[in-house]
């Protein structure tokens, strides 16, 4: 696990995005859902304090009953 958090261009690939979303995320403006931070650190492994405090298999039952879905296959549904 790493402190430092991804560059804006690393977290927009990782999750599929906007630019300005994730800069909100980057600078604290905005606290992504759980799902979401959870995405972020499976492909980055940067922890946001949205789930600093979850072991693996706390993260592995949310993702289960709450999964990520990148807004562009939302928007294919």
């Amino acid at each position: 696990m790493t402190d430092a958090p991804p560059s804006i261009k690393a977290l927009i690939e990782a999750t599929g995005i906007s630019q300005s979303y994730g800069s909100m995320i980057l600078s604290g403006a905005r606290i992504p859902p759980r799902a979401l931070a959870i995405a972020i650190y499976r492909k980055t492994d940067w922890r946001h304090d949205t789930i600093a405090d979850l072991t693996d298999e706390q993260m592995a039952v949310l993702e289960s009953v709450e999964p990520w879905t990148p807004p562009k296959q939302r928007a294919a549904a």
